[in-house]
């Protein structure tokens, strides 16, 4: 293997080191895998390419030509020529997952799912950088310039995420990029010969130098002081090691990241990320709870709402928890009851909200950097996370009856606190199907009963987690009418209805409630657990929970004094969601509690649905999976491997395709003692024909010669190859006398007046190919056969001739430019006139 296809092998595979840092960013290894395929591909083109001794620039074209094939392939938008060819389609469909990836890096937590979005552009990013690599380091000559794209790659992991990420995927990319420096010097120093110790003593040419071993050490240290310099106390600034232990990615690396009040992660992203997973992950442990009947517990709520959903505004004012709460809307004439519980938050949930039961009165055991913010009733802190967080809770629970809530006072919709809060943007499948709803009620609460009613499953609405994180307008109208997605859709959904209907609404987010251990009193809330629902104000009474989603669906569904959850009349809606049986005190499983380890929590509906997907569909499916990529790609292989044998059989069958050298029986006399042949009349057109197929056969004996690796001496004569074949070759009987028939009829066909038609040449190429098989090796055979040397040679040939052709023009074409543009003709032809 030549310097140049070495180089190609190990910036191939330095680039793609370099990437592995994001197996920090992507929850599952599907990126890797269609990565690796892609720079595969791009690597083998380039080797190839370069075997056929191209131009320099013809790799790097082929390479790109390739990786664009390649993703067209894994990223399809069934618009494709061929199915790889990409179409104007093809390039639509790349710039959409281009978008949905933009407009979702804003919304979902590190790390993420398997969104297509993200797919493809963490590989069009590593083909990329392949690309640029391969070009530094193989083209140019200047790895050390390959370690710019190296690097944007490689701090794409520690830019996204603020927490802790392993170390083990950045050093592999350094060696990556070490591997490449010394690959590229050790290739140079070997150019120079033969090389010296400074005693003068010889070194072996596999052997490194003193220098270059003393390199290699520098190189090794220098890797081990990036990994353990950032450990060293005095090295960082304080606060830095907290939070490499602290934070999301401190424990199994499944827990939920730092939102600074919500604005740098979508919270409805997060939490379809986390119920997605397929580990169950604990989060959140509650005991000493006297509560008998707790209702959710509760971090964060949303309250902008615009046509992409609901959103965070940011937190501002509050008071210390040390300051007290302040007092509820709801009035002395409505009963509470005070109870306490004590809240663990495990390393998993690292957010800057504290879990609370609301109407909170007293948090113990956190500092003053935790604020109460009285208007969203969340406890938050710019400073700290939950991570690893004990405290205790005390809280208020009204005690609220429907009449209650008919008798409240209208609401006041001029109100600067609610102004904002009762008003949706304009969306005409909201606005008709809450003017349905709606029609004839006349106080708040029966408006908010019937629109709640509405996503009953008697109306046919199932719970799905695989819907997608999505809350805009479209997907909203979307839910309304397919009637199928998970908490997030049901909750966005309701509180957009209640906002149409001029009703103040918002969405909250938290926890529903969990299972217990066995033997114990605690409550365990792990991902499953994660719930989001509406909250509606009533005045005097303020900020009410309403839970739409149907609580079959919810495993630790809660029903209030004022409002029943929503359920089917049947109680017979299948759960899609894990830990979605109700939890009874004392089961089994914590967080987890009834399940056989074989649930999916990403089931989209009924058990039987793939049963019912289509031929195609299962295709399509199976071609979308890791397996169904691998053995496409294990087909694309052999189909190239097998070209070139496709090529030579085609051309073999089109030169031993013989035209008839004249009508009838050829006339003329018999020549030698050998296989019959005639001379063709001087000027019959036969004669052109006779010749053609005499020139036809011999360069078939020639690319048979070169397939079996045979010498060829462009300087023989016919003849003088022929008998060197007979000799060296031992060719005999039927071998010997189809050479020698081959060269008389092509020396006729060169030198003489008169050329010689036969019939059996044909024949006479068949029996000297089988004489050059059977002297021929095993591997000689195979080669011949699937890789014919012949062919390579021939493209190689016509690609040098194509882009020699091609450079020359472009040649031309800029001298003739710049003698155009060139100042000293300009000034001569001025002068001249």
């Amino acid at each position: 293997m030549n310097q140049r296809k070495h180089l190609t092998l190990i910036a191939a595979g330095s680039a793609f080191l370099a990437s592995l840092p994001l197996t920090n960013v992507f929850e599952n290894y599907t990126w890797a895998i269609r990565s690796f395929l892609v720079v595969a591909v791009m690597c083998g083109v380039g080797l190839l390419v370069r075997s056929l001794r191209a131009p320099s620039w013809a790799p790097s074209a082929a390479m790109a030509l390739s990786g664009l094939l390649a993703l067209t392939w894994l990223y399809r938008s069934h618009e494709e020529y061929l199915g790889i060819v990409p179409s104007p389609g093809t390039i639509v469909h790349f710039g959409q997952l281009l978008r949905t990836a933009s407009e979702e890096m804003s919304e979902y937590a590190t790390p993420v799912g398997d969104r297509e979005g993200f797919l493809f552009l963490a590989t069009l990013g590593v083909a990329a950088v392949a690309l640029l690599v391969d070009l530094f380091a193989v083209v140019v000559r200047r790895p050390a310039l390959a370690g710019l794209p190296m690097l944007a790659i490689y701090s794409v992991p520690v830019t996204v995420d603020t927490d802790s990420t392993s170390w083990f995927p950045f050093v592999l990319g350094a060696l990556g990029f070490l591997w490449l420096l010394v690959t590229d010097n050790v290739d140079r120093v070997r150019r120079f010969g033969r090389r010296f110790t400074g005693d003068g003593r010889d070194v072996d040419l596999w052997e490194p130098s003193p220098l270059a071993a003393a390199g290699q050490r520098l190189g090794a240290l220098s890797v081990v002081a990036a990994v353990l310099l950032p450990l060293i106390p005095f090295a960082m600034p304080a606060g830095l090691l907290d939070s490499l232990g602290g934070g999301a990615g401190g424990g199994s690396g499944a827990g939920i990241g730092n939102g600074k009040n919500g604005k740098s992660v979508s919270m409805f992203a997060l939490l379809s990320g986390q119920l997605n997973r397929n580990k169950s992950v604990e989060m959140v442990k509650v005991t000493d709870l006297d509560d008998t009947q707790p209702f959710y517990l509760r971090f964060n709520v949303l309250e902008d709402l615009s046509a992409k959903g609901f959103s965070a505004r940011p937190i501002s004012g509050g008071a210390p928890v040390g300051n007290g709460f302040g007092k509820p809307e709801w009035g002395p004439s409505v009963k509470s009851a005070t109870h306490t519980a004590r809240v663990e938050v495990t390393n998993e949930l690292a957010i800057n909200y504290l879990p609370i039961y609301t109407w909170p009165t007293k948090i113990d055991k956190v500092s003053n950097n935790w604020a109460f913010d009285p208007k969203t009733a969340v406890v938050y802190s710019n400073k700290e996370t939950t991570a690893k967080k004990s405290y205790n809770v005390t809280y208020t629970r009204p005690e609220i009856s429907p009449d209650d809530l008919r008798a409240a006072a209208p609401v006041d919709t001029s109100s600067p606190q609610l102004k904002d809060l009762a008003t949706a943007p304009a969306n005409p499948v909201v606005k008709s199907k809450v003017e349905e709803l709606i029609k004839g009620k006349t106080t708040e609460y029966d408006k908010v009963k019937a629109i709640f009613d509405f996503f009953s499953p008697d109306n046919g609405f199932t719970y799905d987690t695989s819907t997608g994180a999505d809350t805009s307008g479209t997907k909203i109208a979307d839910f309304l009418n397919n009637k199928r997605g998970y908490c997030a859709q049901y909750a966005a959904a309701f509180g957009w209805l209640l906002r149409e209907a001029k009703i103040p609404a918002r969405v909250a987010f938290g926890f529903a409630r969990g299972g217990s251990p066995a033997g114990t009193k605690a409550m365990m809330l792990t991902n499953f657990n994660l719930h989001a629902w509406t909250e509606v104000y009533f005045p005097g009474y303020g900020w009410l929970p309403f839970d739409a989603t149907p609580s079959t669906a919810i495993g630790g569904s809660v029903q209030t004094s004022y409002m029943p959850a929503a359920e089917t009349a049947n109680g017979n809606d299948d759960p899609n969601r894990r830990g979605s049986q109700p939890l009874p005190s004392g089961s089994a499983a914590a967080g987890d509690p009834g399940l056989t380890g074989h649930e999916n929590p990403g089931n989209t509906g009924g058990g039987d649905i793939n049963t019912k997907l289509s031929l195609s569909q299962r295709v399509g499916n199976f071609a979308a999976s890791a397996p169904g990529i691998a053995l496409m790609a294990a087909v694309l292989l052999l189909l190239l491997l097998a070209l070139p044998g496709f090529a030579r059989a085609r051309t073999r069958r089109r030169r031993l395709t013989f035209a008839a050298a004249g009508p009838g029986t050829p006339v003329g006399v018999p020549v030698g003692d050998g296989p019959q042949m005639t001379v063709l009349p001087e000027d019959d057109r036969s004669a052109l024909v006779a010749r053609d197929n005499a020139h036809r056969a011999w360069d078939e004996l020639l690319d048979t010669m070169t397939d079996y690796r045979v010498t060829i001496d462009e300087a023989e004569t016919p003849r003088a190859t022929v008998d060197r074949l007979v000799r060296k070759e031992r060719l005999r009987d039927k071998a010997e006398s189809g050479a020698r028939l081959l060269s008389t009829v092509e020396e006729h066909a060169r030198y003489a007046r008169s050329p010689l038609s036969a019939r059996e040449l044909r024949t006479a190429l068949s029996s000297v190919e089988s004489a050059f098989a059977a002297n021929a090796t095993r591997k000689v055979r195979l080669i011949a056969r699937f890789l014919p040397p012949s062919v390579l040679r021939r493209w190689r040939t016509n690609a040098g001739i194509r882009s020699s052709a091609l450079t020359l023009s472009i040649g031309r074409g800029w001298d003739s430019l710049m003698r155009t543009l060139s100042v000293r003709r300009m000034v001569a032809r001025r002068s001249g006139r």
